[in-house]
């Protein structure tokens, strides 16, 4: 005959079995979901595969890590890449990945549309030839990814993870249209142009005085943020990716000093931060045909330097601009007399990318309504 006292004992044993139990449906459940997602994403390389425009490029050192929008569907496609996780311990990176994910989805003028996508840079990041290059290479291959991933996209948006979108109502493709009009600065055609690439320049600092110095005029850019049309982004993509294998450089017409960004050996080239930077602007400024397939934002000299490197500016004069590089103010959505660039780049300033997340987050329209609450 069993005692009174075992029961409790009994009964206890038995919640924990089923505690037990849940957890491992739990994790069998997420592992299930895992998988999935992991097919689906498969799924979508295979259907892209017929309309791959990119297939000379390498983009085994990359992987897809996250898409928010249906691959099939979406006309245009904001990405950012990077070799950390993006919902690890690094409290802007993760905010800001989950922001720009949630307002594709919050926003009904990007909902419609925009697809945003996460591509995960293996570390260390190294070419086809094994050699190891700076991650920030890894936007190359990352952009010819995802533009195989979404296949009826024609218009992609690469932002570094610190830089956010200051506005809920502008797609990738709204900004190429009104970027890509020449109607600004000296000699403009007033015409509607279709570049493969939009870049914006530096804004201002010793890199401007760098670019004044080589006289690159036009071609000094900050690689932080990209704006691709499919049609006509291969060349540029090729004989950006092929420049790190030459150590041709701009030279100072002085000093016979090599441009910042690409000097030294082959090993301290591919691995400098502002290597492939240095490559987009070095084939811009020597090759005619990139000259022709690049347009650098925005196009208006610098009224205080009267420089075209450089606006020096964030301003009504200076629009419109694909990013302001040195955003120092943690806004969202601001009034209309901001509107001047269509990304913020807070390079400098990781505390503002918290900020920002924090408030698009917050982000509801009101009913029937594309305005803000």
């Amino acid at each position: 005959m069993k005692s009174r006292a075992s029961k409790p004992s009994n009964i206890l044993d038995r919640r924990r079995l089923v505690l037990s139990a849940c957890v491992i449906v739990c994790l069998y459940v997420l592992s299930i979901n895992k998988e999935i997602t992991k097919r689906s994403f498969e799924t979508n390389l295979n259907l892209s595969e017929g309309t791959q425009t990119n297939k000379w490029m390498d983009t085994s050192g990359v992987s897809l890590f996250s898409v928010q929008g249906d691959p099939t569907k979406c006309k245009d496609v904001i990405y950012s890449a990077d070799t950390r996780d993006p919902y690890s311990d690094v409290e802007w990176l993760s905010k800001g990945i989950e922001s720009m994910e949630y307002i594709t989805h919050a926003s009904s003028v990007l909902r419609e549309s925009t697809c945003y996508a996460f591509v995960k840079i293996s570390s260390p990041f190294l070419d086809s030839s094994g050699r190891k290059l700076h991650p920030v290479w890894g936007r190359i291959p990352a952009t010819a990814l995802v533009m195989n991933v979404f296949p009826n996209a024609e218009i992609f948006l690469y932002m570094d993870s610190d830089a956010l979108l200051p506005f809920s109502s502008n797609t990738p493709t709204m900004m190429y249209d009104e970027l890509a009009f020449d109607g600004y600065g000296d000699n403009p055609s007033m015409t509607h142009l279709k570049p493969g690439l939009i870049v914006n320049k530096v804004k201002t600092g010793w890199m401007c005085s760098q670019c004044e110095n080589y006289e690159l005029e036009h071609g000094c850019f900050n690689s932080g943020t990209l704006l691709w049309n499919r049609t006509k982004a291969e060349p540029i993509l090729r004989e950006w990716w092929e420049s790190r294998n030459t150590k041709d450089n701009f030279v100072h017409p002085e000093t016979g000093e090599g441009f910042h960004g690409w000097n030294g050996d082959e090993e301290f080239r591919l691995s400098d931060k502002m290597g492939e930077q240095n490559r987009l602007m070095y084939v811009y400024g020597s090759n005619p045909l990139m000259q022709e397939l690049i347009w650098p934002v925005p196009r208006q000299r610098s009224e205080g330097f009267n420089s075209l490197s450089c606006p020096n500016a964030v301003d009504k004069g200076h629009k419109p601009c694909l990013q302001n590089d040195a955003s120092n103010r943690a806004e969202f959505d601001p009034s209309d007399s901001d509107k001047f660039c269509f990304v913020s780049h807070f390079c400098n300033h990781k505390d503002m990318v918290v900020e920002v997340a924090d408030k698009i987050m917050t982000y509801k329209e009101s009913p029937n309504s594309t305005e803000p609450l």
